[in-house]
């Protein structure tokens, strides 16, 4: 390897000759003589980086390159194949992700119905994020509900109730938890909640909470040692906080 080959390839590369199979083999094969031949700077523009898409590589060490030969006066017609691919394998990547989103959506509607027809946009926005390791757990009865207000001393507002009729709990690993059987006391400053579960809004292991007597779902930070009034509702919660928040993973 030396300057003029060096050029040469850098050429090919510039001017959309090479594929991401040559442009690996070739850099595998000099990599070693590259970095003494370019200097540090210039050896890590034109390196190329292991990415998900096949495409990107070439394409930022073209970047690179271009700048290798720009600083060496050497003239070259720059190639947008590169570029072409790229947004290609993205454009299929994203038609294909759509496609594993819709058949998410399609499973979860057919596997929890009522679930999806009480919150749609927070079933949709679930649908997405869940993970193997996540859990949806089955309606909860009457007598289960009625048995931990019991040992909690403790009323259950009227939509979360309606809630754990429809599911028992859900535990998704983006950071929303939310569990019959997991609800606990809490007191805060002196006042006394129930904790409906967790929500990973402001940070990790931050908490649902609920008060006696009253609909309103409260937030508390706990890095922040911080109470806040979070929504109206468990509707609200579910289809305006958790949906949004869901979608934004």
């Amino acid at each position: 390897m030396n300057k003029e080959s060096l050029t040469e390839k850098l050429l090919d590369l510039v001017e959309g000759r090479e594929t991401p199979e040559t442009w690996w083999s070739w850099w595998d094969e000099h990599e070693t003589e590259l970095e003494t031949l370019l200097g540090r700077e210039e050896f890590l523009k034109l390196k190329p980086r292991r990415h998900g898409f096949q495409w990107v590589p070439v394409l930022t060490s073209q970047k690179g390159a271009i700048a290798i030969l720009e600083k060496r006066g050497t003239p070259f017609e720059a190639s947008n194949l590169y570029q072409e691919r790229y947004l290609a394998e993205l454009d299929a990547f994203c038609k294909e992700q759509e496609r594993v989103q819709r058949e998410k959506q399609k499973e979860f509607k057919a596997s929890h119905p009522e679930l999806f027809g009480r919150y749609p946009k927070f079933s949709k926005a679930l649908a997405k994020v869940l993970d193997l390791s996540d859990e949806i757990k089955p309606a909860a009865t009457e007598e289960q509900i009625g048995n931990q207000e019991s040992v909690l001393d403790f009323t259950l507002p009227s939509q979360v109730r309606e809630f754990f009729l429809l599911t028992a709990g859900i535990q998704a690993s983006t950071g929303v938890i939310l569990s019959l059987s997991g609800m606990f006391d809490l007191t805060i400053h002196g006042e006394r909640y129930c904790v409906l579960g967790e929500f990973w809004k402001e940070a990790d292991g931050d908490q649902l909470l609920l008060r006696p007597g009253e609909e309103t779902i409260w937030y508390y930070a706990h890095e922040q040692d911080k109470v806040k009034r979070l929504c109206n509702d468990m509707t609200e919660l579910l289809e305006k906080k958790l949906a949004r928040y869901l979608n934004e993973q």
